[in-house]
């Protein structure tokens, strides 16, 4: 078996708080924690694979998979519903704490803006968390093209990989 070399970068993210109090941030404290617990236990790479049950996901499926059973065994629930028509569903949540993962293009980027208004004026969350890419180009070579036609990217202050 031929071992591949891999370059990881260091886990770098960036946290910004958009509308969030000081006694929030203080009792949700734990739960940020633990979603970016699970945001550095990703190995970042711009060549990334991840294996589960004898198959091989690669690029943004294997980042998808990652986060998904990592956010599962720390007791996340899959795909909340936040409302049934228009259906709006989630990537993610414990609580009244929120997570959408997005690797896609800035439309889908602003419907789970949409989800984060809708389930905050309704009460069905009180901390959103989205996290995107700041350099999806290292990460997705095999999306050259959705890259460079409205792929969500952000500058981060000495961060190449997400926030």
């Amino acid at each position: 078996m031929q071992k591949e070399n891999i370059e990881i970068e260091e886990m770098k993210s960036e946290v910004e708080y958009f509308h969030c109090g000081d006694q929030l941030l203080r009792v949700l404290n734990c739960e940020i924690q633990k979603v970016m617990a699970i945001v550095d236990s990703i190995a970042w790479s711009n060549s990334f694979k991840y294996f589960k049950n004898g198959m091989i996901y690669e690029h943004q499926s294997g980042y998808n998979k990652a986060f998904a059973e990592n956010f599962i065994n720390r007791g996340r629930e899959t795909q909340p519903i936040l409302r049934s028509d228009p259906k709006l569903i989630g990537d993610f949540r414990k609580k009244l704490v929120f997570v959408e993962i997005q690797f896609g293009n800035s439309s889908a980027l602003y419907r789970d803006y949409y989800k984060f208004q809708y389930g905050l004026a309704n009460g069905l969350l009180s901390l959103a968390v989205l996290i995107v890419p700041s350099n999806p180009s290292s990460f997705f070579p095999n999306r050259a093209r959705s890259v460079q036609t409205g792929l969500s990217e952000f500058e981060v202050e000495g961060s190449s990989n997400i926030l």
